[in-house]
């Protein structure tokens, strides 16, 4: 069988991004199927320059295929976005056209491509951004879309709908998301599958980067990705801020990602960029616990990354997918206001018994249910469904 990926950008960045780019290297690696990714030159979801060098590459048995960007996001998108928000249900067409163009990334050499592509099966993701919108139409008897999605003004767009309702299959990271897309448009009639993401091992604890980003003294909390409003993180620092003022402690607060806004390091709150895989599980593995305060999540595969290094998660309330995986796990706990979120630091900076017993819970929970030899066994059977 051949099948094709299609992502706006690829490597270590985007959550749905880095997720699908996983299981296309994780396929063409364990089977015999012919595998293709196509994508962007782009490396920023902000502005979508060209970052990488356009053409074809390999990585193991994966073909990698970038084409350069026509149109990043530009000035116009700011007041198209704000538009939507206002009202999605009255937007008409022509304007729905302009914000998924002006939002990026361009690339009609990308169109092209997957217009003459041979695969049996198209797979995009996720499904906010223009290669999406613009080339999935273009197939849709083969085109799968992995939504990705989670409750905002977009999904509730008439072109979604059209895209979702058009589609050969449907893809879910969680059963909340597929609940959530179901709710808003009519879907019941077209294939679909929960399959979750899988997670690399983890590396060794190294002792010795935490060291060398001035960790080695104090205890720490940590949130990883994406550090902007969208995501919580504002929010999450603004709870912290007032945490510590009312319960002074050692610990402080390690945000790893790259800041939309700038976020001044403090005695508090420590910012880590551009942290490489191996610094990554380093500092998972090093920290109490971990922090996902979005409320904005069809998966969140830094909570089972956390679990793989043995920590346990504290989640926002409100995100019903990371909620979810939290109460299937027991792998920590949530929150929904202040008093919540001060309870729960407390008991998990304070207890090191149920900090271990809910990230061994966690681990327990994503091995049994997103190894990734599950995961590939359950993608290679509704390929062959659809087929």
């Amino acid at each position: 069988m051949k099948v094709a990926f299609v992502i706006p950008r690829y490597g270590s960045v985007g959550g749905a991004e880095h997720a699908v780019s996983a299981l296309a290297m994780r396929l063409a690696k364990e089977s015999t199927w012919e595998v293709d990714l196509h994508t962007t030159s782009a490396r920023s979801s902000t502005t979508w320059a060209n970052e990488e060098g356009s053409g074809s590459t390999t990585a193991g048995s994966l073909r990698i295929h970038r084409y350069p960007v026509d149109s990043g996001r530009s000035a116009e998108w700011g007041p198209l976005e704000q538009r939507i928000k206002l009202g999605p249900s009255s937007i008409s067409r022509d304007i729905q056209e302009q914000f998924f163009y002006h939002q990026g990334p361009v690339s009609f050499t990308l169109k092209e491509a997957i217009k003459e592509s041979q695969a049996d099966l198209i797979f995009f993701a996720p499904y906010l951004f223009w290669p999406t919108m613009a080339a999935a139409p273009e197939v849709s008897d083969r085109a799968v879309i992995i939504p990705a999605a989670h409750d905002e003004p977009y999904l509730r767009l008439s072109m979604v709908k059209e895209l979702l309702e058009s589609s050969r299959g449907l893809l879910f990271g969680s059963a909340a998301e597929q609940k959530l897309l179901y709710q808003h448009h009519d879907l019941a009639h077209l294939p679909s599958t929960v399959l979750g993401w899988g997670t690399e091992t983890p590396m060794a604890k190294d002792s010795t980067i935490t060291e060398s980003f001035g960790l080695r003294e104090r205890p720490y909390v940590m949130s990883l990705g994406r550090i902007e409003h969208a995501k919580g993180t504002h929010g999450l620092i603004d709870f912290w801020r007032n945490f510590k003022q009312r319960n002074p402690c050692k610990h402080q607060l390690v945000l790893v990602g790259d800041p939309s806004t700038e976020i001044p390091n403090d005695s508090d709150i420590q910012i880590i960029r551009s942290a490489d895989d191996r610094a990554k599980w380093a500092l998972l593995r090093d920290a109490d616990f971990l922090i996902n305060p979005s409320a904005m999540e069809s998966f969140s595969l830094v909570l089972f990354e956390a679990w793989a290094a043995g920590i346990p998660v504290l989640v926002n309330g409100y995100c019903n997918a990371t909620k979810g995986h939290v109460e299937d796990s027991l792998g920590g706990l949530w929150y929904r206001n202040y008093p919540e979120f001060e309870v729960a630091v407390q008991r998990l900076m304070s207890d090191k018994e149920f900090r271990e017993k809910c990230a061994n819970n966690g681990m327990r929970f994503g091995e049994a249910k997103y190894s990734w030899q599950r995961i590939t066994a359950r993608f290679k059977d509704f390929c062959k469904h659809l087929v």
